[in-house]
């Protein structure tokens, strides 16, 4: 019985054991990183231009009101001054109605942090009352006489006048104590949360200042551009989590971010044997090694997957918030909100990867090619064969039974559109409309985009709807034919190729910057005195880079090869890599794990176009590749035969 016993065991053993090491098992997942309203506005990633920016922030229309003299908000309600009386209203319930507080007297500002109300009066007294169903006043103390706005959040009390002094002071100290903040002019509202004051100014435009954070500089969050802000806002206050202004029109508006709704990070995890890789895109127009290295430490704390393992892709649309720096470009989209970056994409990011992990079931993985015509080389133009028209498509046949999943691949840049609310509006692009469209005709939960080689390449339709559409069509057509199983085990690389870079000299940065300082209103003038000034810092400091890496992340999972460039990678590198190995299943993308500048050709620097040239001062590079650049990476990957 022993006997038999035993052997009843193996045998039930043998499948289970038998699959892992030459199956594969295989988890997605896709977790949002839409920001939500606490952000208030955040601007958008991919352009330079327009010189005023692209912010997130509109209004939506909430009520009219009568007259109002003063508006405050807090956690849950908003507080308004109107025909003498104070009135206090629910933000989170739906049914509320506005609320007899007091009399507002002589009240002129109102100003409300952590159950507490001030105001300032007609004679300039500091007045505090808990923000009970009724206010009862009574005096803190004194403010200028010059003071025409108030605000209150996080233990603060902030103050201001129209010459621009700006004054905080804590609100539970006795008696007040005021310091200067930075200086603002023309205020004529403030609001503020726990970690930013934003001011208003009598043209409409929205301004933050991060008073928690020491050298903290005013900065654009939003302004009255004509397409998506045309109110003319004169209160605005803070409640909750969300920005309300009231317009000369006599109307309360919330702000609200503009948004498609569709920026998500989503991962597939594949397992053979010992060896898991996870493949990661995220909706972003880039991210930098630095950010993506603290994902895979993490990971790999956690994890225990090597950060050769770990493929980080970024879509590359030019309609979700600031991801990493740009320091050449206007200040107020320099850097990434840091709050959005870590507790949004970050977390995003690392939530997606541990749910495909933990969803990882029993799968067989199908590899097909198809074609697309959704994109032209925008810079070689004489070349049109240098567009990488493939379009690649994995499949996951769960064991089962359950919807399949799908990745697929193409390379053209998301830039719909440049033009008209689309230009201001948080959006996936196309990628986001082919993933939907894929997941509503196959009836799958999950679909995985990846951004190939579309560095130089650029959509030939003109909306991201009719290239979405394109592309959905030929990943559904490709999953229709026959497809190419894939088989084999997994194995993963991350190689750095240093490409020497010889920076200007001292002398020629600072004749650079004497050309185009007086040209102010010039966005690219503007821009190459940021690129000056940034190559003197590095100068100054000693930290002039040597050399550019380029990472070359290389996943092999049976007879499929995933190769991943860093940088806006061009077509030709991706055509590179396939006619290496010719007889192989080969998918090349850009945009992984960095994208810290372009990657081109000679044939780019030959003609010293965008991506050869002025890209890099975009990017605060310290000079352009060297011709051999092409060479000298596909020569490496040829001969490291990853």
């Amino acid at each position: 019985m022993k006997i038999k016993s035993l052997l009843y065991l193996l045998i039930l053993h043998l499948p289970s054991s038998a699959y892992g090491q030459s199956g594969y098992f295989v988890g997605t997942s896709r977790e949002s990183i839409e920001p939500d309203q606490s952000l208030i506005s955040l601007h958008l990633g991919g352009y330079g231009a327009p010189r005023e920016g692209r912010f997130t922030l509109q209004w939506k229309v909430m009520e009219p009101l009568t007259p109002v003299t003063a508006m405050a908000g807090m956690t849950d309600r908003l507080y308004i001054t109107t025909d003498n009386k104070i009135l206090w209203k629910s933000i989170t319930d739906k049914n509320a109605v506005w609320t007899n507080a007091g009399d507002a007297g002589d009240i002129r500002l109102l100003g409300a942090s952590d159950g507490f109300l001030y105001a300032v009066n007609v004679d300039y007294d500091l007045l505090v009352s808990k923000s009970g169903e009724k206010i009862k006043w009574k005096k803190k103390g004194s403010v200028d006489k010059t003071v025409s706005s108030l605000t209150a959040s996080a233990g603060k009390i902030f103050i201001s006048n129209q010459n621009g002094d700006i004054w905080e002071a804590e609100q539970y100290k006795s008696p007040l104590e005021w310091t200067k903040l930075e200086p603002f002019t023309g205020i004529t509202g403030l609001a503020a949360d726990s970690r930013k004051l934003y001011a208003l100014n009598g043209e409409g435009s929205l301004y933050q200042l991060e008073f928690s954070k020491k050298g903290s500089r005013w900065l654009k969050a939003a302004y009255k551009n004509g397409i998506t802000i045309k109110e003319d806002i004169e209160r605005i206050a803070i409640a909750g989590n969300s920005l309300f202004g009231i317009g000369n029109d006599g109307i309360l508006y919330k702000g609200d971010h503009r948004t498609e709704g569709n920026l998500t990070a989503r991962a597939m995890a594949v397992k053979n044997g010992e060896n898991t890789i996870v493949i990661v895109n995220a909706d972003v127009c880039g991210l930098t090694d630095k950010f993506t290295g603290m994902i895979k430490d993490e990971i790999l704390r956690e994890k225990n997957i090597p950060a050769a393992a770990i493929f980080i892709n970024s879509s590359h649309t030019h309609f979700a918030p600031v991801s990493q720096e740009w320091l050449t470009w206007q200040e107020a989209n320099q850097l990434p909100d840091s709050i959005y970056l870590y507790l949004v994409i970050k977390h995003g990011i690392l939530e997606a990867i541990d749910n495909a992990l933990k969803n990882m079931v029993p799968a067989e993985l199908y590899f097909g090619r198809g074609k697309t015509d959704i994109g032209y080389n925008r810079s070689l133009k004489d070349h049109p064969e240098l567009y990488d028209s493939s379009v690649d498509v994995i499949k996951v046949d769960y064991r089962d039974n359950k919807s399949d999943s799908y990745l697929f691949l193409a390379s053209c840049h998301p830039v719909f559109s440049t033009a008209g609310t689309l230009h201001y509006t948080i959006s996936a692009n196309y990628p986001g409309v082919a993933r939907k469209l894929v997941e509503e005709r196959t009836g799958t939960d999950n679909s995985l985009f990846l951004q190939g080689t579309a560095g130089d390449i650029n959509p030939v339709d003109n909306g991201e709807y009719i290239s979405g559409e394109k592309l959905a069509n030929e990943v559904i057509s490709v999953l229709g034919r026959s497809m190419t199983k894939i088989e084999g085990g997994i194995s993963f690389y991350l190689d750095t190729i240093n490409i020497p870079v010889t920076p200007w000299s001292i002398e020629e940065i600072i004749a650079y910057k004497e050309q185009n300082i007086n040209k102010t209103g010039d966005v690219y003038a503007e821009k190459n005195v940021k690129w000056s000034d940034l190559m003197l810092k590095y100068y100054d400091e000693g930290t002039m880079p040597s050399s550019m890496p380029v990472y070359v992340n290389t996943i092999n999972i049976g007879n499929w090869k995933l190769v991943g460039f860093s940088r806006e990678t061009t077509t030709a590198y991706g055509l590179g890599v396939k006619n290496l190995w010719p007889d192989k299943l080969i998918s090349v993308a850009g945009y992984t794990n960095d994208v810290s500048s372009y990657l081109p050709t000679h044939m780019h620097l030959e003609k010293r176009n965008y991506e050869g040239l002025d890209s890099f001062f975009w990017y605060g590079m310290p000079n352009v590749f060297p011709m051999t650049v092409d060479e000298t990476i596909l020569g490496t990957i040829k001969n490291l035969e990853r």
